[in-house]
């Protein structure tokens, strides 16, 4: 049986399994996305109450398990600080990010960069720094990670270098090809903007916006048309404005 020592870890997402246990979606720095049964969570007696308060979302926990196959067990949990507190638009982000990171990563798969871009991204979310600067970045290491680099500055086919005075098209997944300027498409994007987000500048609105059009087709791609939850409970939560105006929602 295969026996795992102790690493950093944060919940992804949780259930209840069987009478009085969860089983806890994490993210872990040395096996990736991993799910394990979590024994006794549930229960309201003795030292069981304060284990369930450690599976939670947004807590950084030290955990090992055993066992092979889709579940595994927690043999050890243990709070690795205190938990982070997010509120309004950035609890909501962050909820987001996690359900990228449940549907999108393979079991077993160790993403260490990944787990530190996520350490990073919630530490962001939690002083309150933009919600838009802070996704966008995450949604780029992510693809990244995935093996779908996007280049910013070259163009997909050609291999030209993208000029500031020409305008592109997504190809999704691949990346941008010239074409001719097409008054009122907001999916038509200006080279200085592709050059300002490869060079990292997302400061501007207008970079935002399209950044987020670009990680919004993307991402929609590699989930094949599954609806994304955090998405629908955020847009349920705010009114939200038409691309041409900067989206505000993930």
């Amino acid at each position: 049986m295969l026996v795992m020592e102790q690493q950093p870890a944060y919940v992804l997402h949780s259930r209840p399994w069987r009478e009085t246990s969860l089983i806890a979606d994490l993210l872990t720095l040395h096996s990736g996305r991993v799910s394990v049964i979590i024994k006794g969570a549930r229960k309201a007696s003795g030292k069981q109450p304060a284990k369930r308060a450690l599976v939670q979302p947004f807590t950084p926990l030290l955990v090992a398990f055993t066992g092979r196959g889709a579940l595994r067990t927690a043999t050890s949990l243990d709070a690795a600080g205190p938990p982070l507190s997010l509120q309004g638009n950035h609890l909501y982000s962050g909820l987001y990010a996690n359900e990228l990171l449940l549907k999108l990563l393979a079991v077993d798969d160790a993403y260490p960069a990944l787990f530190a871009y996520y350490q990073t991204l919630l530490e962001n979310l939690c002083i309150k720094q933009s919600v838009e600067q802070s996704l966008r970045a995450f949604e780029v290491h992510l693809m990244d990670e995935l093996g779908y680099h996007v280049a910013l500055d070259t163009e997909f086919e050609s291999q030209m270098p993208v000029l500031p005075e020409h305008y592109y098209r997504l190809l999704p997944l691949q990346g941008f090809c010239r074409v001719e300027y097409q008054d009122g498409n907001a999916r038509i994007i200006p080279g200085q903007v592709l050059l300002d987000l490869a060079a990292g500048r997302y400061s501007e609105p207008k970079c935002l916006k399209y950044a987020k059009y670009i990680a919004r087709v993307n991402i929609d791609q590699l989930l094949g048309g599954k609806p994304l939850h955090s998405r629908t409970l955020f847009q349920s939560m705010a009114v939200v404005p038409p691309l041409s105006q900067g989206l505000s929602d993930n």
